[in-house]
């Protein structure tokens, strides 16, 4: 994972704990995806309905209000899905098993919006600045070394897959639960058997 974590000596303790974050963070991704599927959707319709300039089409200050809901909701997913690889690694090590590998895009995403108010902005894009600052070396290692500030399309700041995020967070409740399910029947198999 880029630099390497530093994580204490495993314990039973260490891996229940990283199990509970796991879960949670993998369940806050799904909310999350699903609030900024929302937001996408509310946002085309208000600009599709600006566009065609009917008596109920709604006023430019809700299309502004639309980006800035989309952007705060996407920026948190990206947040979420960090939060949620982070503890991924946590619980793989307190298990002695390999890290699972970094998303560089999602790191690359996340580390330009930690670091934004250092950035160079133009109308529609926030550059690196002059400066060799944090949000210097995150903008510099994106894509075109920029971040686009406009929203739309299928990616999160043209960089991340929304659905994937959403899909891999799926799967890793999925695995948690199964996990659960497993020791339950375990521990029941174990009390039935006076132990």
């Amino acid at each position: 994972m880029g630099k390497q974590q530093r994580f204490p000596d495993p314990s039973p303790e260490g891996e229940e704990a990283a199990r509970h974050f796991v879960q949670q963070w993998a369940e806050a991704v799904i909310r999350q995806a699903h609030r900024t599927r929302q937001a996408r959707k509310d946002s085309a319709a208000n600009s599709r309905a600006y566009d065609l300039a009917e008596d109920f089409s709604p006023p430019l200050e809700q299309l502004q209000d639309d980006f800035r809901t989309q952007w705060a909701e996407e920026h948190l997913l990206v947040w979420c899905a960090h939060q949620l690889e982070r503890w991924c690694a946590r619980l793989a090590h307190e298990r002695g098993e390999e890290l699972p590998p970094e998303n560089k895009s999602l790191k690359l995403v996340r580390d330009a919006l930690e670091h934004l108010e250092e950035a160079a902005f133009t109308e529609d894009t926030a550059r690196s600045p002059e400066s060799k600052g944090s949000a210097g070396r995150a903008l510099r290692d994106l894509p075109e070394q920029l971040l686009r500030l406009e929203l739309g399309g299928h990616s999160l700041f043209e960089v991340l897959d929304a659905e994937r995020i959403d899909e891999e967070a799926l799967r890793v409740v999925q695995s948690i639960e199964d996990e659960l399910g497993e020791r339950a029947v375990a521990a029941y198999e174990d009390l039935l058997r006076g132990r």
